[in-house]
């Protein structure tokens, strides 16, 4: 497994440990250097059903994860919705009550999205790499 798929796949399973949602969207920026592999992350996440108090206070712990592993907080922008078109999209809503899209992920790593996907019970859609 290459180490940025490692890292992106960590720092995935990290921002899910906690997931609590409202009905909104926090999408979630970093440009940053983790353990010797440049990462450009932009994901999403999209809540289905929990308390927006919930939601907003997952999403600032979700965006301090990447702190933990010595490396600066996501800028954090609630939207509406997750944005179209994305590139995969991993759907717990049925255990978790979130779905995650990804954007700015390689080709390389479409298969760790899935693996991922699939550890938390997810049903995944490939977008377009």
């Amino acid at each position: 497994m290459k180490k940025t798929t490692f890292v992106s796949s960590v720092i995935l399973l990290a921002l899910h440990a906690n997931v609590a949602f409202a009905n909104d969207a926090c999408l979630l920026e970093t440009n940053t250097t983790m353990m010797g592999v440049k990462l450009d992350i932009k994901d999403c996440l999209q809540n289905s059903g929990m308390p927006e108090d919930q939601f907003k206070a997952q999403c600032e712990g979700i965006s301090q994860a990447a702190v933990s592993m010595g490396g600066p907080a996501a800028k954090i922008t609630f939207l509406a919705s997750c944005p179209t078109p994305f590139q995969a999209k991993c759907d717990i809503s049925s255990t978790g009550k979130t779905t995650f899209f990804y954007y700015k992920r390689s080709p390389d790593e479409a298969e760790s999205l899935k693996s991922s996907c699939e550890l938390m019970n997810g049903a995944y859609t490939k977008g377009t790499f």
